[in-house]
């Protein structure tokens, strides 16, 4: 929403509200507060519809007036939330989940500047002259070197679909585990031999009779691109809270609305995925709920997805017609150029991660 834009108050009814789904399931949409502080005044920002895989009503993705909160409302009901995530739905996947540990230059910086036990680590002259070189491999796309090693470690992977990232870790020399709502996601992770728990927080139990979850008991949790999905984000931080022993850390991945690619594209940005997307935060809001559960911010990093830039173009060709959105969708050099962009302009990606501390 532009600075002049006059915001629109909150529709008094959901659009679409009670219909039947091709499969016989029913749909319901419902209007919710802000999780944060209650409150149900709002403005409207955007309204979108599921473009991933059509199903029916329009969602609102609205401000809380008191606190700035963004939210999808309105958004399916939680008896049929799980309706959102077809079969096909691409983290539910089967995946190919053996991991070997990083080699190469990410191995070198994980073992001197991350502690990882994956061989003998340079002389003090040699890490402290390359510190600067060493700490440039640890962002990559095996997301393994935003945690330190804490000495094998346990590690609980929340919302981890078929464990691609427990694999990972585990890989690594961390005791990794992962936690999914989807029983055909934890299934494929457990014949992969995987610790896999079938749930989600903030219930501390494993609901089909597995490990009881202990409080206290992990080194590390991380939720890559799984906070936004939850219907209760403050609930599931606190729960987290309690699982995190002291000292422990507390990963975040989740799109960032207040993006320079959010501005650009408005409805048809890619990252929004209504209506599976039920929060929507911005750097500020994400770090003052993670905080509000008893964590201590360390840091927030940008991170650049420039195929959430191609899939927001093919998404504004959809809605325009126009070819010329498909063709810059496929330059490289265009959204290589937007994704560099919104990282100089303030680190304004259309990505975060936050790193936090319970302590």
């Amino acid at each position: 929403m532009s600075e002049n834009q006059t915001p629109t108050p909150a529709p008094e009814s959901p659009a679409g509200a009670d219909t039947t789904l091709p499969d016989g399931r029913p749909w319901r949409l419902e209007e919710v507060p802000c999780d944060f502080c209650g409150s149900s005044d709002a403005r409207v920002l955007i309204t979108g519809r599921d473009r991933l895989h059509g199903l029916p009503g329009q969602f609102g993705v609205v401000e809380c007036v008191r606190c700035g909160l963004v939210r999808t409302s309105p958004r399916p009901t939680l008896e049929c939330l799980g309706a959102a995530y077809p079969e096909q739905y691409g983290p539910h996947q089967s995946a190919a989940l053996r991991a070997k540990a990083p080699g190469g230059l990410l191995r070198w910086a994980l073992i001197n500047y991350r502690g990882y036990p994956l061989g003998a680590s340079s002389p003090v002259i040699t890490r402290t002259a390359f510190a600067p070189l060493g700490r440039l491999p640890l962002r990559s796309r095996r997301n393994l070197g935003y945690l330190p090693f804490t000495g094998q470690g346990r590690l609980l992977d929340f919302g981890c679909g078929v464990g691609g990232f427990v694999a990972k870790m585990n890989a690594a020399g961390w005791q990794a585990e992962g936690m999914d709502l989807s029983e055909d996601a934890v299934r494929i992770g457990r014949e992969a031999g995987l610790t896999m728990h079938l749930g989600t927080l903030p219930a501390l139990g494993a609901p089909d009779g597995g490990t009881q979850l202990e409080e206290g008991a992990y080194d590390a949790l991380t939720m890559w691109q799984a906070l936004e999905h939850v219907p209760s984000p403050t609930a599931t931080l606190k729960a987290a809270w309690r699982l995190v022993r002291p000292g422990g850390r507390l990963l975040v991945a989740v799109p960032r609305f207040d993006s320079l690619q959010r501005h650009w594209f408005g409805p048809a940005w890619f990252p929004l995925d209504l209506p599976r997307h039920l929060t929507h935060f911005t750097r500020a809001t994400l770090e003052r709920q993670i905080e509000s559960a008893g964590f201590k911010v360390e840091r927030t990093w940008p991170v650049r997805r420039p195929a959430n830039i191609r899939h927001s173009y093919a998404y504004l060709a959809d809605d325009t017609g126009k070819a010329r959105h498909r063709k810059l969708a496929r330059s490289r050099m265009i959204v290589g150029v937007m994704s560099l962009w919104s990282l100089l302009r303030g680190g304004r990606t259309g990505q975060m991660i936050c790193i936090a501390q319970k302590l």
